[in-house]
């Protein structure tokens, strides 16, 4: 029998949080509190299985969750599900650090995975929407197969997730690289051989043979996709399109050291707006990949400039250029809707800048704008709660919060968070500046 110090002294220690056994037992130890900033739990419940009209099992992502009971909400119009989220959502458990060992988590991905390979066309792009009912939206503007953004972030899931799921579901992986290479036929038939034209957008001149023109945003996001699919197949067309893009997007870069935007770097045409704005990481990571540091030098001053400039000016949600000689002028500024799509390409990128150069600058950057999540924004307000892993879905002025939480707020979160989590300089520079 234990003494009365001896369980005093287990009291003690299990208060102060390490494992104690009596002896003579076999006691499980006591679990830790889980410290991670990373909770799935509002992404697991946002998770529904589907079925497509073939009979083909898979699984979806609630697009929307309303407050105050975040009951899941279907758009009769465009639908409940889509390839957008379903992707950025595969990233996430793809990016776990429990993946490996979680069998749970890997069905999850498998699921998600055939959700993307079903809303693939005959034409080689992706259908974005499901409606309720299963039935693919073939027919929403926002859901056409076409060459936008959807069919963009489903090959960036499927080059990143390939080589992994191989080693755990060979039928499944064989599956994505036939679809990985159906979308890539169509985009060298569609896209690769573009002439390097230009066009004059009030006074700014912008590439056009970008997605969607000068689509930099776009360009970023397939940059990101086909990186991982060139150093798989050393396919020297691919490489040079990824130079090609790359030159593109620096093609959208405006203002310098003195001038307002600071080597900013468009969206699309003379627009630049906060979200899916991944130009300075594909850019930092195109340069590594090209071994061209001319490449990420360009991405690298979006970061030291136009960053740091909304770093000590208020951040921004989008604005508009025109360009007279030398001269800038800005109209249409806003610095709301802020949203966590806005955020979370900022912190890749200079968590990128920090990968790439080791400077401490940008693991504070990343951290600066990471802190956003939790309480640093003008609204005062903790848009992600770790406890519950919800995201709020945006910030429309200091006193009004959307507080429904839906799946492209609460995934940004969360892939925002893996990264703090992935650096302990970053996760320093946010607790410095979370409120």
């Amino acid at each position: 029998m234990s003494s009365p110090i001896q369980l005093l002294f287990c009291v003690v220690i299990i208060t102060l949080g390490v494992t104690c056994k009596k002896q003579g037992t076999n006691n499980p130890p006591i679990t830790p509190v889980d410290t991670s900033l990373v909770n799935l739990k509002h992404l697991d419940y946002l998770y529904t299985p589907v079925t497509f009209p073939t009979g083909e099992k898979a699984a979806g992502i609630y697009i929307y969750s309303a407050a105050p009971d975040y009951r899941l909400v279907a758009d009769a119009d465009e639908g409940f599900t889509c390839v957008d989220d379903v992707a950025r959502a595969a990233q996430v458990y793809l990016r776990s650090n429990r993946f490996s060992g979680d069998t749970s988590m890997q069905s999850k991905l498998f699921n998600l995975l055939h959700f993307i390979l079903g809303m693939q066309a005959d034409n080689g792009y992706f259908y974005n929407f499901l409606l309720p009912g299963d039935l693919i939206n073939k027919y929403h503007p926002n859901s056409t197969a076409t060459a936008n953004w959807w069919s963009w972030r489903a090959l960036q899931t499927l080059t990143e997730a390939t080589a992994i799921v191989k080693g755990k579901n060979p039928p499944l992986s064989a599956k994505m690289e036939l679809s990985i290479n159906k979308l890539i036929a169509r985009i060298k038939s569609d896209l690769v051989n573009l002439p390097l034209t230009t066009k004059i957008v009030q006074g700014i001149t912008v590439p056009q043979w970008l997605p969607a023109g000068s689509g930099a945003d776009q360009a970023a996001i397939l940059i990101l996709a086909l990186i991982p699919y060139c150093k798989a197949t050393n396919d020297t067309e691919l490489v040079d399109y990824v130079k090609k893009l790359a030159d593109g997007i620096t093609g959208m870069q405006q203002g310098d050291i003195n001038n307002y935007p600071f080597y900013s770097i468009l969206s699309w045409e003379n627009q630049w707006h906060a979200y899916g704005s991944d130009q300075a990481n594909a850019l930092l990571q195109a340069g590594t990949f090209l071994n061209d540091p001319s490449v990420s030098k360009k991405g690298l001053l979006e970061i030291d400039h136009f960053y740091s400039w909304l770093v000590s000016n208020g951040f921004r949600s989008s604005y508009q250029l025109a360009k007279n000689g030398n001269l800038y002028q800005v109209f249409d500024e806003k610095k709301f809707v802020q949203i966590a799509y806005g955020f979370r390409p900022m912190v890749s990128a200079a968590a990128e800048a920090f990968k790439l150069t080791g400077q401490g600058k940008y693991a504070d950057i990343a951290g600066n704008f990471a802190a956003w999540f939790l309480g640093a924004n003008e609204a005062g307000i903790n848009m992600y709660d770790v406890k519950t892993g919800r995201c709020f879905d945006g910030i429309s002025s200091p006193s009004d919060v959307n507080k429904n939480a839906g799946a492209e707020s609460t995934i940004e979160a969360l892939l925002t968070m893996q990264i703090v989590e992935g650096y302990p300089e970053i996760k320093v520079a946010l607790n410095k500046y979370k409120k």
